[in-house]
């Protein structure tokens, strides 16, 4: 039906008004709030009669795992009668316990039992038996416990949310812990054989939802002080302890690196902790004792090896770090992250262990990881989940990423490559919403190490944009190969970097770019036309672009190949004496797609345009396209796309040309597009174009799968 909202059918309308259900509805009509307030009140009564009635009135249970939403509910219904003196949290607490508050309906008070003195607060009689007419009070001591370690984490959570001191959403920290007991079992903490060490533990985000029964079997060590008085608090049975887990007893980690890599087969160590805990080195040495590492590292990255000037510089520089760079673990060592995976590999080694890791993949699919994932992490994953970046409190809204959880199996040695990391996708409601693939492929596996780059030899204008010359970077790449016909810019080799595709007529200034000869044309249009067509969205941000696993079609190539000189990222262009560093240069166009005879029987409307094609030559691109049968497709966007061309050089005396640098025939569709644009002109046809090119975007996506360049 496509009748909208506001204009309904009208026989529709009639046909439901004289059903008998809606002709025994009433409608009820209020002059004012208080008539409708009356009415609800009204209205509540009935329906608990009626739900008592029917038997459906179920009490719900007050937990340990659902505390924390009852508590709000509460604190919106009570928190203004009691916000005094002791905090809300406090009241509730001694409401929620069976016997430990006294309600008096006819005067409208509550006595709460606080601190075993008995405290009035005026409490409407409604709100106080609606309330309790849903929970039930909690009467299992157990439960009681657990809530009293837990409370005053309900009133701090605003001060640390100011304070940036907030880490793993609690609810996904929660979900880590269901994964776990997947993995190990249910209640792990009761057989007496496992204990848990999280070396980040911050303020307790991770083990927050484990019942109290399980702290005794729990380390939690932090390297701030103040959250070592947070966490004995919040956990009163647990082992807490301060420690530096990247500089502490780096002699005894020292010496198990020393006998991995000399291979001696005894497990003495001749080196001891000094600063643990004893009855954590008493359990770390029973071959009896089983391990649950959870934890969610700390990303930050040291821009340099020194400890002075610039962000974050010298953060990194640990003793773990000079024991890693010792053992040539070259850039990922400046990695906190990595540094702490260094050291569980080390100190767990021959133990039975698991690790439930919070991350972004990086370790998994980064390319400058790969050194990593040879010498250091090549553990067994079990199982694991994935959700946005977002859902950290203080990320940017800018950057939206994956975080995974993933449990590995320290026990069990195994390489990445070998692996399929298949993993749970989590809404922010931590509902599974779909699955996600992350797969370790070796960096000589990229997209990037598939294209020929040609030497670097010629000096040539550096560019910074489509028609922008840089000669003052400090970081200028001013080199082309022979044979030149554009510069490639393909910084990185994942979807973050996917903004960083571009083409243009000079080498890019500064890294991440290669230049484009006729040797390797056909796989720069398959590297752009890979990494411009897929969506990046947080779930593939840091998933790598892969070399083709099977010969590509003549077809799929000249689709690329169209596809890219008509995208916005070919910022080819042609350009007049360009001066740099003293030296004159004339900028081709290598990428123009139509043939010199058929633009001279074209209308050319600018006489010194007209002028340049006298001594014209087809470009290498014209010939190419000519040298391969195309698509229907591709000709569709061609044909266009000469429309386009013609009208623009029927209209050149209508452009501001010089404001784009346009002075001679072969202009690139940068410039073409931006001039037209400018001028207010031919936009029906740019559109018609658009609608071409992303149907053959269409065609292109489903095949970068089949070739194996995306997975």
């Amino acid at each position: 039906m496509d009748a909208i909202p506001s204009t309904p059918d009208e026989q529709l309308v009639k046909d439901l008004a004289s059903t008998p259900d809606l002709q025994s509805l009433h409608t009820y009509e209020f002059e004012n709030d208080q008539e409708l307030k009356l009415f609800n009140e009204s209205l509540t009564k009935c329906l608990e009669l009626q739900l008592s009635f029917n038997g459906l009135h179920v009490k719900k249970q007050i937990t340990e795992k659902n505390f924390e939403r009852v508590y709000a509910y509460w604190e919106r219904i009570f928190g203004d009668a009691v916000r005094n003196g002791y905090k809300p949290s406090r009241y509730f607490v001694s409401d929620i316990q069976e016997g430990n508050t006294l309600f008096s309906p006819v005067d409208g008070k509550a006595l709460f039992n606080v601190d075993n003195k008995y405290i009035p607060k005026k409490i409407l009689a409604r709100d106080y038996n609606w309330f309790w007419s849903l929970f039930d009070k909690v009467k299992n001591i157990d439960t009681i416990r657990g809530i009293l370690a837990k409370v005053d984490r309900l009133t701090d959570d605003t001060l640390r949310r100011f304070h940036g001191e907030f880490f793993t959403p609690i609810p996904f920290a929660t979900k880590a812990l269901d994964y776990i007991a997947d993995t190990i079992g249910q209640e792990w903490w009761t057989t007496g054989e496992y204990r848990l060490w999280d070396m980040a533990a911050g303020t307790g985000n991770l083990e927050y939802n484990l019942p109290a029964a399980a702290w005794k079997y729990c380390y939690l060590s932090t390297l701030e002080e103040t959250d070592v008085e947070h966490l004995t608090r919040l956990f009163p049975d647990a082992n807490v302890f301060q420690y530096n887990y990247l500089d502490d007893d780096i002699d005894y980690i020292a010496a198990k690196v020393k006998m991995e890599k000399d291979k001696l087969a005894s497990k003495e160590v001749f080196a001891s902790y000094q600063k643990l805990p004893q009855k954590l080195v008493e359990d770390l040495n029973n071959p009896n004792i089983k391990w649950i590492i959870l934890i969610n590292p700390p990303f930050a990255t040291s821009q340099s090896s020194n400890r002075t000037g610039g962000n974050k510089v010298g953060v990194s520089n640990t003793n773990v770090r000079r024991l890693m760079h010792k053992n040539n673990l070259g850039e990922v060592s400046r990695e906190l992250f990595s540094q702490f995976l260094f050291r569980i590999k080390y100190e767990f080694a021959g133990k039975q262990a698991h690790l439930a890791l919070f991350s972004t993949p990086k370790y998994i699919i980064s390319t400058n990881d790969q050194k990593f994932r040879d010498n250091v992490f090549q553990f067994t994953y079990e199982q694991g989940f994935t959700f946005s970046s977002l859902n950290f409190d203080g990320t940017s809204r800018n950057v939206n990423f994956p975080v995974v959880m993933l449990v590995w199996n320290l026990a069990h040695q195994k390489k990445l490559e070998e692996q399929i990391v298949n993993v749970d996708v989590l809404s922010k409601n931590t509902q599974k919403i779909g699955e996600k693939q992350f797969k370790s492929e070796h960096r000589e596996q990229f997209l990037s190490k598939w294209i020929y780059r040609p030497a670097a030899t010629q000096k040539y204008p550096p560019f910074g944009s489509a028609i922008e010359v840089k000669a003052t970077n400090k970081d200028r790449r001013d080199r082309i190969s022979e044979g030149f016909l554009s510069s490639f810019m393909c910084k990185g080799n994942d979807f973050q970097n996917q903004s960083n595709t571009a083409f243009l007529s000079g080498p890019y200034v500064s890294a991440g770019a290669l230049s484009v000869v006729p040797e390797n044309f056909y796989q720069v249009v398959v590297a752009h036309a890979a990494r411009k067509i897929p969506q990046d969205t947080w779930l593939v941000h840091g998933d790598q672009f892969l070399a083709p696993t099977k010969e590509l079609s003549e077809e799929f190539i000249t689709d690329c190949a169209v596809w890219s000189l008509f995208a916005d990222s070919n910022q080819t262009a042609a350009m007049k004496d360009v001066v740099y560093e003293g030296n004159t240069y004339q900028i081709h166009n290598h990428f123009f797609p139509f043939a010199v005879s058929e633009l001279k029987k074209w209308q050319i409307t600018d006489s010194n345009i007209r002028q340049t094609l006298l001594s014209a030559e087809d470009t290498f691109v014209c010939k190419w396209l000519s040298e391969h049968t195309l698509s229907h497709e591709a000709q569709a966007i061609l044909k266009k796309g000469k429309e386009i061309y013609r009208f623009y050089f029927e209209n050149l005396n209508q452009l501001r040309t010089n404001k784009f640098k346009i002075e001679t025939w072969d202009a690139g569709w940068y410039q073409i597009r931006m001039a037209l644009k400018n001028a207010d002109l031919a936009a029906d046809k740019i559109i018609e174009l658009k609608e071409l090119h992303r149907a053959l975007r269409a065609k292109l996506l489903p095949q970068l799968y089949e070739y194996g360049i995306l997975s």
